[in-house]
């Protein structure tokens, strides 16, 4: 076995997951390759696979190997990319989906022209969706506000990695009315990706999805419970006009759509993600 070469290695462990019935078998196995031996994707796999593998190393491949067999790739490596960022996650926070990146650029594109927004990111989890916005408009204001305790940590140093000063956390339950005096002033735009998925569902999703926690998929008996709690007890944040945008489920919209109509909210639109899905839901307070 130690004398495996590292592309032997690679396609070993590219076999075991594709035996343990992974979607993408050979992107994860050269992941984690990386993380094992440190070589940089496929040039790095072509210019040293005839390598012979280090015991050390190859043990720790066979591991992470194991390991995918089980657990989600992301709490594996221990970071994923979003929007440019390389953000750290891990066992108790949600995983950052290309999918979200519509909700990011709803809320850039209704922001324009605005100096110096602000802006509330509720069930901020790692943070992907306010550091995004930050990033992208470079004079925001964003607060984060999340209430795992198991998230937070994670929030806390995506913060310090990509908030450049201009975003903060606020630990807090949305469900709950906002904490008096934690919010000075009116937003300008409040984004959310909060938990959609119904209560019965979460038991038939895919085994990957059911690692990630709990409280981060679980949208009460019908998917709504957050948005109604977002538009009922947040909303009154946001100043005349302001921008509110929501990340929501394929099978949802309409439910979602009837709760911001009845909280007063005007101009409802709904945006599709990359796969043509209806990912997102955005209108603006009544001036």
């Amino acid at each position: 076995m130690n004398r495996l070469t590292i592309r032997e290695a690679y396609y070993q462990g590219k076999n075991t997951l594709s035996r343990a019935g992974l979607k993408s078998p050979a992107f994860d196995a050269l992941c984690l390759l990386e993380k094992a031996f440190g070589i940089k994707g496929r040039a790095g796999l072509a210019v040293h696979g005839g390598e012979t593998a280090d015991p050390e190393k190859l043990r720790a491949f066979g591991e992470l190997i194991s390991r995918r067999t089980r657990e989600p790739l992301q709490y594996i490596l221990g970071s994923w990319e979003f929007c440019g960022m390389e953000l750290n996650v891990g066992e108790g926070v949600l995983i950052p989906r290309e999918d979200t990146c519509v909700l990011v650029e709803t809320a850039c594109a209704g922001l324009e022209g605005i100096i110096s927004p602000k802006i509330l990111d509720l069930c901020a989890g790692s943070g992907a969706v306010g550091l995004a916005v930050a990033r992208r408009i470079p004079d925001a204001e964003v607060i984060c506000v999340e209430k795992s305790r198991e998230a937070l940590p994670y929030l806390s140093r995506n913060i310090s990695a990509f908030g450049q000063g201009r975003v903060r956390c606020v630990e807090g339950d949305v469900l709950l009315p906002p904490p008096q005096g934690e919010f000075g002033g009116k937003f300008d735009c409040i984004v959310s990706n909060p938990p959609y998925i119904p209560a019965g569902d979460i038991d038939g999703l895919e085994w990957e999805v059911r690692r990630e926690p709990r409280m981060a998929l679980d949208g009460g008996s019908d998917g709504l419970t957050f948005y109604r709690a977002l538009c009922a007890l947040w909303k009154p944040l946001l100043r005349d006009g302001g921008l509110i945008a929501f990340e929501i489920g394929y099978d949802i919209r309409d439910g979602v759509i009837d709760i911001m109509r009845q909280s007063g909210i005007a101009h409802i639109t709904a945006a599709k993600d990359l796969n043509e899905i209806d990912r997102c839901v955005f209108g603006t307070t009544v001036s």
